[in-house]
């Protein structure tokens, strides 16, 4: 009888198992499917303020964060400037720049790699002016670089995870995302200074 009862358990508890791992599945083919309907999205237009708005809006609704943010490096001052923001602040946010070297996203870009930094207020790399002059509270940060050709030319931050802390497969999936939006966002500028230079032959060509 006793060993009778210690299958049933043992054969519930794979059952539970098995449960929870088709559960997992589903999620990881969900995520993967918007990862790739995201990409899809990101190569269908060459307008900028355009493709950066899905850039963060999807790693906002992905990662299951509050808020979002995109910077890119300025090639003169080499300071970080925000060019899209979501969630509270956003516009108080979209007015800051960030010095060069300063704060977790100015370590990402010196640095080339993502990092995932969980309790900001106790980390010294944390550049609270911001928060101060948006009056946003940042818990927790994931920041990804986004990189073309070997040279990093912004920072894609996912901040304040809805529900517990990023970990490593939020990196995963914000790198795989951060991957695809560098490179549009390249094609993106390339096709803006492409059209600019038809232009420019066009009116020579005129006079």
């Amino acid at each position: 009888m006793a060993d009778q009862v210690e299958l049933e358990r043992q054969l519930a508890e794979k059952d539970r198992q098995i449960a929870e791992l088709q559960t997992n599945l589903q999620s990881e083919v969900a995520l993967l499917k918007r990862l790739v309907q995201v990409t899809t999205q990101l190569n269908s237009t060459h307008h900028l303020d355009e493709l950066l708005q899905l850039v963060m809006k999807a790693g906002a609704d992905l990662l299951q964060a509050e808020a979002s943010s995109l910077m890119l490096v300025d090639e003169e001052t080499g300071e970080l400037t925000f060019e899209i923001a979501t969630g509270a602040g956003a516009d108080d946010v979209l007015r800051q720049r960030v010095p060069r070297g300063q704060g977790i996203a100015g370590w990402v870009v010196d640095h080339g790699e993502s990092e995932i930094v969980n309790d900001p207020a106790h980390d010294p790399r944390f550049y609270e002016i911001v928060d101060h002059s948006t009056g946003f509270a940042t818990r927790t940060v994931l920041a990804v670089p986004l990189r073309v050709k070997n040279e990093t030319i912004g920072v894609v931050e996912i901040i304040n995870k809805r529900e517990g802390v990023f970990d490593q497969k939020d990196r995963e999936l914000a790198e795989a995302l951060a991957s695809q939006a560098a490179i549009a966002v390249d094609n993106a500028c390339m096709y803006a200074r492409l059209a600019d230079a038809v232009v420019t032959s066009r009116m020579s060509y005129r006079l």
